[in-house]
Parts: structure tokens; C-alpha cells; sequence
């Protein structure tokens, strides 16, 4: 059998089970030993500090194994000199902040930034990296991974990352063109699980977690890539999912498991059958033996899904979302549905652009899309069209406050009610009373960028502030250059903050827009 073969017989395309073996390959970063035996260093430069710091953990209990204690006793040590040390600190100020204000461990922190500086990618493998980005788009369902680094995020365009079993439970995954880091992320020090504690934490809610990957194992073949067979992690993982299942259920995961052991050197591929023992369950799969992963990588290339996996993640959330919310979202446009002219069989679920959706899409625009699209122009829509169909609805959603100076300006035709309500909304009554009244809590603070420089470490907070300032003291082009900002970061921004910031971030585009356009 080939890895062609192999690939051949999936029902649809994988999800990557990915290690730190792709981390040493493609960044070039130490394994779990060699960035614990760093750090051991930096408390102390001797040669033989590791090796004492294991000799200590031999003879502690091991909850959760030899090296997240070793991790702990590491950990612990660091965090004491680190404080005392000044000059072993590498983090930048927010995190600095963290630490002071938030109990982030030094540790994590510095392991985080030490990761973060060191990743650095591996040009003899370019050719390898450009082709797993290319098959991402097509033929990758998602990647479970427990590396810390960022390379996937980087790498994998348009899927959506969750850090952490927590926020993993907590979330209404799609199961496609996702990246779950169950073991934290660089970008979040304080959900790296490398000590004993945090292993302990890990194991304790590893029900929750097989609960909710158990679809992902039962619907999708998974590639193990970069880990030891008898890698604990992979092994701890797979027997929380094979726990729930009977004997059938687990026979059903044989074709569907793959793993791939990296053999330096070698020439050409390997298939051969393999069995592991989970507790006293046999689980069967297929071991791929290679020296280069390319083959692998041209093979999955041949499994495809019709779409890019990003749209179709895009499609099942937007559904997802209106039939819980039974809201139209921002790219899904639902109108009509309960006409009783309209059959069940005449109804038709349609993927493309906006604008090929016709004028009567335009009715399902909310106010989140009127909003955006006075900061980055996404709607393909004139503004002659957004005002005749889209404002009515959009502006009963708002209740009668709205922004419309740009789309007046940029409108070929006379709309006296959208006039009428861009008269009425000049900058006083924009700003609350609340607002007026409680300008003191601006400080020293006279200027948009001032503000923004110093507090857009708290969204909240930042876009709060710059709504208290008086009109004189708006700088128009700072304003919309942070809202842009904000948008490019996160073009859904307005759906995807708590209430308290959409608010806020709405009446600086309210703010903007009259500047702007209606002075």
C-alpha cells in the first residue's frame, strides 16, 4: 500500500493531529527537554542544573509524569529570581503589566517571548512549508495541535484559532478550517500548560474535551504528525475518545487513523499497519515511515473539497448563527421564508458575493454592515441603494439613530428623511449627557492618538475615553485611522465584542461620520 492508497480511502479530507517534531522542523525550536534545560540555565549556568532538577522530581510524586514536575520545580525557581533579577526580564511592557497587575508567571511569560523570538523559519524546508500552506485551502479540514507556537495561525489563511480547553469547550466550534491549540498559545502565556498543575487541570477536564472533539473523530480522518508514537499527550488524548466508544465504534477509527513517523534520512515512504493498546482496547491504524513529507503533502493534495475550507467554515457558522439567533448575519441573507407561495422544494441555499444576490439582498443588511461600511467600503452596494433599501429596516433596528452623512454625500438622488435625521444628529447629540457630565475621567488626556497610544490595550476603555473628548480636541484623520484599524483586525468587530464596546465603537463611527461628512 502507497500513501496515495491511504489517502485514496478517506471519505472526505483530514484534520492534522500536529507536534512539536513540525516546530523543530519548520522554526527550528527546541523540544520540551531542551527549552526546559534552557530556562534551568538562566537560574543557574551549570551544566549539570537540569540534571538536578530531574534527580529532585525522581523522588516527588508524579502526578502527571517526570516532566511537567520537572517543569514545576523549574517554574518555581524562576519565577524567584526573576523578580529579584532584573536582567534576566526579556518581556515588553504589556506583559510586564500582566505579571504585576494579573499573577502571569514570569515564566510563561518568558517562555512565550523566548518562543515568539526564536521562531524562526527554516529555509530548507520552504518548499515543504509553501505546499502545506497550498493544501491548506482545500485539503485540510483543521489542525489539533498542543505546540504553543504560532506557525499554524501564520500559515493556515482564514482558519479561526481557539486557545485552550476552555475556550474550546466554551465554544460553538464548525469543525472545519479550525486550529485548536489545547495547550495554549505563545500569544496567551497564562494558557501554556507545561507544569504539573496545569497537567493535573488538562487531565481533569479531558472528558469535556473528548466530548467535544468526538465528532471531529468520528467524522474526519486524522493525520498524527510530529509526535512520537508513544508520545503521552497523543496517547492520553486518544483514550479519553476511545473510553466513550464500544468495540464497533473503535473499529470504525482504523481507516481513519494515520500516523506518521519521521525517520531522518530516508529514502522513500513506508505504509504498514499498526496496532496500539488503549488500556485493553486494541486500535488499529496506519503508520506512514518517511524522511521527507513532501510525498505526504502531494498526496493529500489529491483529496480536495470543492470549496476552500474557509468559505465553507464561513457557511456553516453564518447558518449556524441565524438558526440559533434566527437573525440574518452578515454574510447570510434570509427573506420571506414563511410565504406559503414559497415551497420547501423551490428553497435554495446560494454561496457567492453579496452583489450577485440582487437589489432585495439589500434588505437583509443590518446595522453591524451599515456601520463597517462607513470605515472600509466592503458593501457592493451604491449609496443611492443602501439608502432607498436597506435604511428603513437598518434604522428601526437602531432605533432612529443612525449614520448617514457619507452615504448622502456619495447619493445621486434626494432622500428628505435621511436629510431630516443627519440634521437632527449633530455632535451634542451624539454624545449622552452621561457622557458630558463625566469628562473628568479623561485626566490628561486631549487628544484621540494620545489615548489610543496608551490605553488600546483595553478596547473598551480606549474607544470609552475618546467618546468624552470635546469636539475640538477630535482629530478626524486619527479617528479614522484607528477605526480602520480595528476593522482590519477583525473585519466582524462589531459582532464579535460584548455589548459595552459595540456601543462604543458605533458612536465613534456616529462621531466620525459627522465630522466627516456632516459639518
Amino acid at each position: 500500500m502507497t500513501i496515495e492508497d491511504v489517502i485514496n480511502r478517506f471519505s472526505t479530507t483530514p484534520f492534522l493531529f500536529m507536534g512539536s517534531g513540525m516546530t523543530r522542523r519548520y522554526l527550528n525550536l527546541p523540544d520540551w527537554k531542551s527549552l526546559l534545560e534552557h530556562f534551568a540555565k538562566i537560574i543557574e549556568d551549570d551544566r549539570f542544573i537540569f540534571s538536578a532538577y530531574e534527580n529532585k522530581a525522581k523522588t516527588l510524586e508524579c502526578k502527571a509524569g517526570i516532566m511537567p514536575k520537572i517543569a514545576e520545580l523549574i517554574q518555581r525557581d524562576f519565577d524567584e529570581k526573576w523578580f529579584v533579577d532584573a536582567n534576566i526580564r526579556t518581556v515588553d511592557e504589556k506583559i510586564l503589566e500582566e505579571i504585576k497587575n494579573d499573577g502571569l508567571s514570569p515564566f510563561k511569560a518568558e517562555v512565550a517571548a523566548y518562543i515568539k523570538r526564536n521562531s524562526i523559519l527554516n529555509n530548507e524546508y520552504k518548499l515543504e512549508i509553501e505546499k502545506l500552506m497550498q493544501i491548506s485551502e482545500k485539503s485540510i479540514s483543521g489542525v489539533i495541535t498542543t505546540n504553543y507556537d504560532s506557525f499554524l495561525e501564520e500559515h493556515f489563511a482564514g482558519f479561526t484559532k481557539y486557545v485552550g480547553q476552555i475556550q474550546l469547550i466554551f465554544s460553538s466550534i464548525q469543525g472545519i478550517a479550525e486550529i485548536y491549540k489545547i495547550h495554549g498559545s505563545i500569544e496567551e502565556p497564562n494558557s501554556i500548560v507545561i507544569n504539573e498543575s496545569d497537567y493535573v487541570k488538562f487531565d481533569y477536564n479531558s472528558a469535556y474535551l473528548a466530548a467535544k472533539l468526538m465528532t471531529i473523530f468520528m467524522e474526519y480522518p486524522i493525520i498524527f504528525i510530529g509526535y512520537s508514537i508513544s508520545d503521552t499527550n497523543v496517547q492520553n488524548i486518544i483514550r479519553s475518545i476511545v473510553n466513550c466508544l464500544d468495540e464497533g465504534q473503535v473499529k470504525m477509527l482504523e481507516d481513519r487513523f494515520v500516523f506518521v513517523e519521521y525517520k531522518k534520512d530516508m529514502i522513500g515512504t513506508e505504509v504498514s499497519p499498526y496496532t496500539i493498546m488503549i488500556d485493553s482496547k486494541p486500535l488499529g491504524m496506519r503508520k506512514i515511515m518517511l524522511g521527507d513529507f513532501m510525498p505526504l503533502y502531494r498526496a493529500m493534495e489529491n483529496k480536495k473539497a470543492k470549496l476552500p475550507v474557509k468559505i465553507l467554515r464561513r457557511f456553516k457558522q453564518e447558518l449556524y448563527d441565524y438558526t440559533i439567533t434566527n437573525i440574518p448575519t452578515a454574510g447570510l441573507r434570509v427573506a420571506a421564508l414563511d410565504d406559503n407561495r414559497v415551497s420547501d422544494e423551490e428553497l435554495v441555499l446560494a454561496i457567492g458575493k453579496i452583489s450577485d444576490l440582487g437589489l432585495k439582498g439589500l434588505s437583509g443588511i443590518d446595522s453591524n454592515e451599515w456601520y463597517r461600511n462607513i470605515i472600509i467600503d466592503d458593501l457592493d452596494f451604491s449609496a443611492d441603494e443602501l439608502l432607498e433599501y436597506a435604511y428603513p429596516k437598518v434604522l428601526k433596528q437602531n432605533s432612529g439613530r443612525l449614520p448617514v452623512n457619507k452615504y448622502l454625500v456619495e447619493a445621486t438622488k434626494e432622500f428628505p428623511e435621511c436629510k431630516e435625521l443627519a440634521r437632527k444628529q449633530d455632535f451634542d447629540t451624539i454624545i449622552s449627557a452621561t457622557i458630558k457630565r463625566s469628562r473628568n475621567c479623561l485626566g490628561n488626556y486631549a487628544s484621540v492618538k494620545q489615548i489610543w497610544n496608551q490605553e488600546k490595550g483595553s478596547l473598551e476603555r480606549a474607544t470609552r475615553l475618546i467618546s468624552h473628548l470635546e469636539e475640538n480636541q477630535i482629530n478626524v484623520e486619527e479617528l479614522e485611522a484607528i477605526l480602520k484599524e480595528l476593522f482590519e483586525e477583525d473585519v466582524n468587530i462589531l459582532q464579535n465584542v460584548n455589548s459595552q464596546v459595540r456601543t462604543h465603537v458605533r458612536r465613534l463611527i456616529m462621531i466620525y461620520d459627522y465630522l466627516k461628512w456632516g459639518k
